[in-house]
């Protein structure tokens, strides 16, 4: 359960136990709220943690759950349920290592959404959907959904989704 009582399934892949869906939370689990921002200069000119639905359509929250900038995504250890955190470049190698050989079903069992995500000036794209990837050293990498590869040199303000991983 997250910080706004949303719970969640959960799906075991190879090692690792995963979220089977986004994370759609709007407060750390601190109790602190995590802005949701639907003008486009505010998202592109915050300097904190923000979050905001697809679209700024709250009906798409239970289905996608919720964009998040790579502030907030960097508190990996609080955005996240308890328990779990957003994962590093290593947790996401090894699921897509495990994903390339498992069967279908398996595949299936993780619930890739191909739905879109937030730009950095605060509109937002219909294709591919990407995830945050936590990195100790501050640098902003994400996942893309369609093809599982790992992209560098992302700003801070694109908004992409979370999906988390049980602490080891």
């Amino acid at each position: 359960m997250d910080a706004d009582g949303n719970t969640y399934d959960t799906v075991v892949i190879g090692r690792q136990v995963w979220l089977s869906e986004n994370l759609k939370t709007t407060r750390y689990t601190t109790g602190a709220s995590i802005p949701l921002l639907t003008d486009n200069n505010a998202w592109s000119g915050t300097g904190q943690g923000a979050c905001s639905w697809y679209e700024n359509n709250i009906n798409y929250k239970d289905t996608y759950g919720a964009l998040y900038n790579g502030y907030a995504a960097q508190l990996h250890s609080v955005i996240c349920p308890v328990g779990y955190h957003v994962p590093t470049k290593e947790e996401w190698s090894t699921l897509v290592d495990f994903l390339e050989e498992a069967p279908g079903e398996i595949k299936e069992s993780f619930k890739i959404n191909h739905v879109g995500f937030r730009v950095w000036n605060g509109t937002f794209v219909n294709y591919s959907s990407s995830w945050w990837v936590y990195s100790p050293a501050g640098e902003f990498y994400h996942i893309r959904s369609d093809n599982l590869n790992i992209a560098t040199g992302m700003p801070a303000n694109m908004g992409y989704y979370i999906r988390c991983v049980k602490d080891p």
